[in-house]
């Protein structure tokens, strides 16, 4: 059986589309900071059982950054995605 040539290109650039990383908090109304520390100032909280998407954490997986959002400590956050390894490279905050 043939595969008309079409079908076959497309089987090839069709991919799934990646789960965007989730986690959620657990344990309180949590401090979203401007950086990744407690030196850094409050600008908001985020509500206990709140699921939310993340960009990345620190490389020791004590901060993570909430898409659109802020960082958060790492520590409120349950799920696999609250220990990613990936520290963006161009972050220009203190303690760097």
């Amino acid at each position: 059986m043939r595969i008309p040539i079409v079908a076959a290109l497309a089987a090839l650039t069709i991919t799934p589309a990646l789960a965007e990383p989730t986690a959620r908090v657990s344990g309180g109304n949590i401090a979203v900071r401007t950086g990744p520390g407690l030196f850094y100032p409050t600008v908001g909280r985020i509500p206990d059982g709140t699921e939310v998407t993340l960009d990345y954490c620190t490389r020791d997986d004590r901060w993570c950054f909430v898409t659109d959002t802020g960082w958060v400590d790492a520590s409120w956050l349950v799920g696999w995605s609250a220990k990613m390894r990936v520290t963006p490279p161009d972050f220009q905050g203190p303690g760097w």
